[in-house]
């Protein structure tokens, strides 16, 4: 006589049995996404910075450069032959910091998530769901506190550079060869104009898509 024995593993002998360990196999693949998002945003925005750098090193007058006669601030040009902005001497100066700063940001926001991942990471398994979740929302609430704090850096930053090129916009020319109180390169002029729009635009895209993924992810 045969014995009729059910197909498959009963559930309490499969390898998922009281365990949530296959649950969490979504959640890293998620964070994974987004960690190499970010870092992709990240090294692009370093390498916009560095342009930044360098363009405002090539146009940049000493801070403490004498005005001519006429008003116009005396550059001081190594690289190249007609440079600077006179119409708005802090135009350069300001595409370095901004660099500079916007690099900094960045670093730092790669190694605070690197310590919140580390501290985050449970190697022994020996952390119970309790201390798991502790954790995350740690990292959840430094993380958020740090963003907020760079965007509004950020803004603080695109403010002072639309100052800067819409007190120009209405009267400049691009006669560096023969300058005058309303010169500015036309590079470095419109470099300036479209990297301030762009900022603005990153700074909508990140409000509202952090708004989105922190809330409707809880």
């Amino acid at each position: 006589m045969s014995v009729n024995r059910p197909h498959g593993l009963k559930e309490q002998f499969t390898p998922y049995y009281r365990s949530d360990s296959y649950k969490e196999v979504p959640a890293m693949d998620s964070r994974r996404k987004t960690s190499g998002f970010l870092l992709v945003c990240g090294l692009l925005a370093i390498l916009v910075s560095l342009t930044m750098i360098v363009m405002g090193l090539l146009h940049a007058a000493p801070i403490d450069s004498q005005k001519m006669p006429d008003g116009v601030v005396r550059q001081n040009c190594t690289v190249i032959e007609d440079c600077g902005c006179p119409g708005e001497p802090m135009i350069p100066w300001y595409l370095i910091v901004g660099g500079c700063l916007t690099i900094i940001l960045v670093l730092g926001r790669f190694i605070w998530q690197m310590a919140c991942i580390r501290c985050n990471t449970d190697r022994d398994g020996d952390r119970d769901k309790g201390c798991k979740l502790a954790c995350s929302a740690c990292e959840f609430s430094c993380l958020t506190v740090y963003d907020i704090l760079a965007l509004t850096a950020t803004t603080l930053c695109l403010i002072t550079g639309s100052k800067f090129v819409l007190a120009l916009h209405e009267r400049k020319n691009y006669a560096t060869h023969n300058p005058n109180q309303d010169t500015c390169d036309w590079g470095l002029y419109w470099f300036t104009f479209i990297l301030i729009i762009a900022g603005w635009g990153f700074i909508i895209f990140s409000v509202l898509c952090g708004l989105m993924c922190r809330f409707c992810s809880c």
